[in-house]
């Protein structure tokens, strides 16, 4: 039987555990007898060697909003001239650290009332995506699947595709039993 913490992250993570997202942010509810803290440093001590991060963005009374991470991929991201220009024109300090940008973001979860659209760029959300989806206030989208697609339609596609098959493959190989850890590829 698997704790609900690994299935959560098997449901919601898959495509960040198998290295093919650089990011995936998820609501987790605890157990009455779960501090949340603990689950996550006890987390970030076993992925750590297969190059996954876990940061609290947001704490509620019950739980809290999760980001899981691969830091070099974040990096490489954040990088990008592109992005770190489109972070900078939202009020994001410029930073050749990822972890500066994601304390960043965290403030962004406490002191705005609307959730950080930004939070897109971490997720490995194409930059014109949520350039579009801030431009268009969530309308006007061309498709839509794990985000609303403002650019390239196929792309974004063929990315639903490969994240969910992805998914499937994990919760299948998971159901028979298997460790989270042979699951996550290092990176």
């Amino acid at each position: 039987m698997h704790n609900k913490f690994e299935q959560t992250l098997i449901d919601l993570c898959a495509p960040t555990l198998a290295g093919i997202k650089v990011g995936s942010l998820f609501l987790y509810i605890i157990e009455k007898n779960e501090d949340l803290h603990e689950l996550i440093n006890y987390w970030n001590m076993k992925l750590l060697e297969k190059g996954i991060h876990l940061s609290l963005v947001k704490e509620r009374e019950n739980g809290g909003l999760i980001y899981i991470f691969r830091p070099a991929m974040l990096d490489a991201l954040l990088a990008n001239q592109k992005i770190s220009l489109f972070l900078q024109s939202r009020g994001f300090k410029s930073s050749s650290n990822s972890k500066d940008y994601i304390e960043q973001l965290k403030l962004r979860f406490y002191s705005e009332p609307c959730f950080p659209h930004e939070i897109g760029i971490f997720l490995g959300y194409p930059l014109e995506d949520v350039r579009g989806f801030i431009e268009h206030s969530g309308k006007n989208f061309s498709t839509c699947g794990l985000w609303k697609v403002y650019s390239d339609p196929k792309l974004a596609q063929k990315m639903f595709l490969q994240y969910q098959k992805c998914l499937n493959i994990y919760k299948k190989i998971f159901k028979k039993s298997s460790d989270i850890l042979y699951l996550t590829v290092t990176t």
